[in-house]
């Protein structure tokens, strides 16, 4: 499973995600977000007890999984987008000759929504928990875990984070603004998220879904659609989205990198199965989108060529070397948690997204000369 670590990214540079994010104010720890269950009417997808013991049997699992590099121990708990996402971030480790991380969660506030008897499947619910070791931080991982069939099992599909406690700060304090992020900063970028929203429940704990899912759902094809673009032709503002670290910041990103001389295009699309949109305490609703990235490098014309830093993991990937190429295309994965407002005419907000850093899932490349 993806988790927060430095390591050498596809163009050899490490990456480190620098949020500005800082630590929570050290206050009481919020509920687990338990769900009783109800005596009549809807019933919680799962209960919390059942719910606790699925995700302490994921954790468990898949931090073994992660340390062995184990395919099918990984593909008894994941399935879907998380499973291809960690199946190939083991191929870059086994390449790599390094090793995974075995990292555990912690503090987890579940998020399980009610059925409707008679209801087809899948079933899903969420979890919002900590990395363990870092449980002061502001963001929290976001796991999404689904059932495909009556008595089937439950396996974790999808993976985000979100900021999800307010900085502590003085009341004199005033806001620090966010550096745009630039590919010329080569150690970090930064960038200063907006914290989620509390998930609605209804009087019996459960977490409310919007009523609205199926429209909700549509700004997923529309961030695919703002972030597809040749560099340096990425418009920043679009009406659809607010301006942020996650929209008109990373496309100035994207479009600095035709400085290099180089040709990027960018296309993404909406992939996996439809996870739950929660009510959001605003009224707003949460919209978990995965998105496949196909990103196209080639070197200028006429004769230009690219190339990768040795070791990096697009060169692993592409036979290690650090080989010359004309043209090179990657496959990536990403998750983005979107604010979507009752009122679709207004700006949706990208809450979170690994946009920066997705996991490389494979690469091509033609060969120059």
């Amino acid at each position: 499973m993806k988790h927060p670590t430095a390591r050498l990214g596809t163009t050899g540079l490490v990456i480190a995600l620098a949020l500005l994010t800082g630590c929570t104010d050290g206050s009481t720890p919020p509920p687990d977000g338990a769900a009783p269950q109800a005596s009549s009417g809807p019933q919680p997808v799962i209960t919390t007890d059942d719910a606790k013991q699925v995700f302490a049997r994921y954790d468990r699992e898949n931090a073994a999984a992660d340390a062995a590099l184990d395919d099918v121990a990984a593909s008894k708990i994941q399935r879907g987008v998380l499973l291809k996402e960690s199946l190939a971030g083991y191929e870059i480790h086994r390449k790599a000759g390094t090793e995974d991380e075995a990292a555990h969660l912690a503090r987890p506030r579940f998020l399980i929504p009610t059925e409707e008897a008679g209801a087809p499947y899948p079933r899903s619910f969420a979890v919002l928990s900590k990395w363990k070791g870092s449980e002061k931080d502001r963001s929290s991982s976001l796991l999404y875990f689904t059932q495909a069939e009556k008595g089937g099992a439950w396996k974790a599909d999808a993976a985000g984070w979100a900021v999800t406690e307010p900085a502590k700060t003085s009341a004199s304090a005033s806001p620090t603004p966010s550096p745009a992020p630039s590919k010329k900063d080569d150690t970090a970028v930064r960038v200063q998220p907006k914290v989620l929203p509390d998930i609605r429940r209804s009087p019996s704990g459960t977490a409310q879904l919007s009523d609205t899912s199926q429209a909700d759902r549509e700004v997923c094809d529309s961030y695919a659609d703002y972030l597809s673009f040749t560099s340096p032709l990425g418009s920043p503002t679009d009406g659809r989205f607010a301006e942020g670290g996650f929209t008109s910041d990373l496309v100035r990103y994207y479009n600095d990198w035709a400085d290099s001389g180089l040709g990027h295009t960018f296309s993404y699309r909406v992939t996996g199965a439809g996870l739950p949109v929660f009510r959001l305490s605003t009224g707003s609703s949460l919209v978990a989108c995965t998105l496949v990235q196909e990103h196209r490098t080639t070197g200028a014309p006429p004769t230009g060529t690219v190339r990768y830093d040795k070791g990096s993991d697009t060169d692993l990937l592409l036979g290690g070397g650090g080989r010359q190429w004309r043209s090179v295309d990657q496959t990536s994965s990403l998750t983005a948690l979107i604010e979507v407002p009752t009122q679709k005419t207004r700006a949706a907000t990208v809450l979170a997204c690994d946009c920066y850093d997705p996991q490389l899932l494979s690469v091509t490349g033609a060969r120059s000369g």
